[in-house]
């Protein structure tokens, strides 16, 4: 039986996808001469932590070629009962950020804008050069940054950050980075969105890149009295020092006709918190898919690259 707050979430989503019906989605790959890994019939948290512990893993500060500050990133959503085969055929090539025996990461942010929403606006409206602020709590490690992302006229992914202590002086402190950072004044700031996920935190250094994989996202409003949790689907991106088809992850997609796509953490939160209030035209191709992800668990499997 439904509770109240899933019910919610179900009219929020209803609602906002109500006129995007005949919008394109992913479609599921289908081969005529299949030789795929054998398939579980629904994803659980053990059958991901079984296929993870076949990873090699590495620590935060082993990683020298793939740290990746300044990088170009691609993004792909996936059915999440799709994750667990997807990692099966990437254990020979990646290591898996491990800490103290945990391979999959909670993560908390909150988000941070003007009162004209004008970061989510930028985004929106296609704007290069355009900037995110957030405060990110890694949960299992205890540790708070303060980050500002910069997606320049290059189309490159540029984030600078700085550790927080909850100090006496860090609200100056705070406010000078991000003043530095993006050349105007931060004082107008304010926390537009909560939100968090789990992550798994994939590397290859040989060839100079990560893999991230989120799910199950959630997102609250400013004062933390509405929550849509989205468990469906996970965002996989890919981030290079230059963008390489090479790269044995985007090699599976291609191979699964599976195609990268614009999807930002931030811009579906505030579209599916403030849709009354906000424009969200840029974003329906992608909320249509993710509604859909979020109503079906489909189960299918990869083709081997």
């Amino acid at each position: 039986m439904l509770n109240q707050s899933q019910l919610a979430n179900d009219e929020l989503i209803d609602r906002l996808f109500s006129d995007a019906q005949n919008t394109k989605v992913l479609k599921t790959p289908i081969y005529e001469n299949r030789n795929l890994l054998e398939q579980a019939q629904t994803f659980t948290e053990q059958s991901l932590l079984n296929v993870l512990s076949q990873f090699d893993g590495h620590g935060l500060a082993d990683l020298n070629n793939a740290n990746l500050m300044d990088r170009v990133d691609s993004k792909f959503i996936l059915p999440i009962s799709f994750l667990p085969d997807l990692l099966m055929q990437l254990t020979g090539f990646y290591s898996v950020l491990d800490i103290n025996g945990n391979r999959i990461s909670n993560y908390h942010n909150q988000y941070f804008d003007t009162p004209d929403m004008d970061f989510y606006r930028d985004h929106h409206n296609g704007k290069l050069n355009r900037y995110k602020v957030r405060r990110r709590r890694y949960v299992d490690t205890d540790t708070e940054f303060l980050e500002v992302k910069l997606k320049n006229n290059k189309k490159r992914t540029i984030k600078t950050r700085i550790k927080l202590s909850q100090s006496a002086g860090e609200y100056a402190t705070c406010t000078q980075f991000i003043n530095e950072q993006m050349n105007s004044s931060a004082n107008n700031l304010d926390i537009s969105q909560k939100s968090g996920y789990q992550r798994i935190a994939l590397a290859n250094e040989a060839q100079a890149e990560r893999l991230t994989i989120d799910f199950n996202l959630w997102y609250q409003n400013r004062r933390g009295n509405n929550k849509v949790n989205l468990p469906g689907f996970f965002i996989a991106e890919l981030k290079q020092a230059k963008k390489s088809k090479r790269s044995p992850f985007y090699q599976l997609m291609s191979a699964n006709n599976i195609f990268p796509t614009s999807f930002s953490k931030y811009c579906i939160g505030c579209a599916l918190l403030y849709n009354s209030s906000i424009k969200t035209n840029r974003f329906k191709a992608i909320l249509s898919q993710l509604a859909k992800f979020n109503q079906h668990q489909t189960v299918s499997p990869f083709k081997s690259n």
